[in-house]
């Protein structure tokens, strides 16, 4: 007989067993069937609970202030000291960022050769998926701004075609979102210019002066120029793109691989929702990791939340994704920041905290607005929680150049479109449930990468 509900009660906390997580998530996944059903949100393709049933717990704000606690007094950042651009410089950082880089590239034999994602097979995986953005874009995913497709500022600020004029602004920005999805985004949201989420200053590389596997760089060819646009930007699409998820299940190079093909994805996107705009006369710019802010922008455009590792959280992928926006001179109608949940469930779940290797993650109950963490890559003026990037990157070291992901792999919201996974998110929406949300994740083993997710990462049949 199974007591451990019992003490539990005894020491002043519900948990439950693992039989009766099984009852609850029956229960709860007949529940939710129901709901779904009286709501239109049914899953067709699996006959379970799509997403939409987010929609039971959702709350629209107007902006993004009045989601989070935001200072009158934020200042704008200096993209110099993003964790990525201080692996170019900054000496708490740079020795592991190259020892990462010729760790990924090769030059330095895998320590870990032999076992489940580190074969030479796994490793021609992910460079095979870093090779579009290693093509048209080198160096973007380290926020290098003007690279390759990202390069061209000067062609999409002075359009040459005629302006069309929309009366419609709904409909423009519905077809707006329609064509960066059908272009390759999996999810577009449009929010209004911010210029507190524009870098104050931007930090430019010429991609000629670095070797894009090595990550070494001549110092004297980095520099920092104003950030200011071209033209005034009024609206800012923000794209977002799935990592798989069957990839970031596995260790080693196949999990990086994920976030490597995400961002081959980005500027062959972005580019191409810009070029849809410069055709229709307007002024646009695409952007990935540089300009700007990703995680703000994403919210204000309400494709997810900000969660404690940082990342967005998004209601389809979870923090399964990487961001890209395209800035433009055309006012659209604007999205509304979506809650769903997960500011009140990262404050009780820790998962990502707890599993992250390096210890980067905030295990703080609550957010703050000021950090505590001494990091130079941290922003003050938002009530979020702080990070210490210098460990992140030394994680990526750490693991054999593969990058990590533990945190994202961990995230509960982190799930395919199944009917036992969306029962889970569906519990994450209720307060009563948040707790047992995260012991299902728990007790059916979700979370961890390991050689059998290598393995059958390599068996699956599309």
């Amino acid at each position: 007989m199974d007591n451990s509900s019992d003490k539990n009660e005894q020491e002043g906390k519900y948990k439950p067993s693992r039989r009766e997580l099984i009852k609850l998530v029956s229960a709860a996944g007949a529940g939710a069937l129901v709901g779904g059903a009286s709501n239109s949100a049914m899953a067709a393709s699996n006959g379970g609970v799509s997403s939409q049933t987010f929609s039971l717990f959702e709350k629209k704000y107007e902006t993004i202030d009045d989601m989070y606690d935001i200072s009158k007094d934020i200042r704008r950042f200096d993209q110099k000291y993003t964790a990525l651009m201080r692996g170019m410089w900054d000496e708490e950082v740079r020795p592991s960022t190259i020892s990462y880089g010729a760790k990924k590239s090769g030059m330095v034999p895998f320590a870990q050769e032999g076992t489940p994602g580190y074969s030479m097979v796994d490793w021609a995986l992910h460079w095979a998926a870093m090779a579009g953005t290693n093509t048209c874009a080198p160096l973007a995913n380290l926020g290098v701004r003007g690279a390759g497709n990202y390069n061209d500022w000067s062609r999409h600020a002075n359009p040459t075609f005629k302006r069309q004029t929309f009366e419609d602004k709904a409909e423009i920005s519905k077809k707006v979102k329609r064509a960066a999805r059908f272009l390759g985004a999996s999810l577009a949201g449009i929010a209004p210019y911010d210029e507190r989420w524009t870098y104050r200053k931007w930090f430019d590389i010429d991609p000629s002066m670095m070797d894009v596997k090595s990550m070494e760089i001549q110092h004297d060819k980095m520099r920092e120029t104003e950030g200011v646009f071209p033209f005034k930007p009024k609206s800012v699409i923000a794209l977002a793109f799935e990592m798989d998820y069957n990839a970031l299940q596995a260790p080693g190079f196949i999990s990086g691989a994920a976030p490597a093909l995400a961002y081959s994805d980005m500027p062959e996107v972005a580019f191409k929702v810009a070029e849809f705009l410069n055709l229709l006369g307007y002024k646009s710019i695409p952007t990935g990791n540089d300009t700007g802010m990703s995680v703000p922008i994403a919210v204000q455009a309400g494709l997810g939340e900000l969660s404690r590792m940082g990342l967005l959280i998004t209601k389809k992928y979870g923090p399964r994704v990487r961001l890209a926006k395209v800035y433009t001179d055309l006012e659209l109608e604007y999205d509304k920041p979506t809650g769903f949940g997960v500011w009140e469930f990262c404050k009780r779940c820790k998962k990502c905290a707890e599993i992250c290797p390096s210890g980067a993650i905030n295990i703080d109950r609550d957010p703050t607005v000021k950090s505590s963490t001494g990091s130079k890559s941290n922003n003050p003026g938002v009530k979020k929680w702080f990070q210490r990037q210098e460990r992140c990157m030394l994680q990526f070291d750490r693991n054999g150049g593969t990058g990590c992901s533990y945190c994202i792999t961990a995230c509960p919201y982190n799930k395919l479109d199944t009917w036992i996974h969306d029962t889970a998110k569906l519990l994450t929406g209720m307060p009563v449930g948040r707790d047992i949300a995260r012991q299902l994740d728990d007790a059916f083993g979700y979370g961890k990468k390991t050689a059998e997710a290598a393995e059958a990462f390599w068996n699956k049949e599309d």
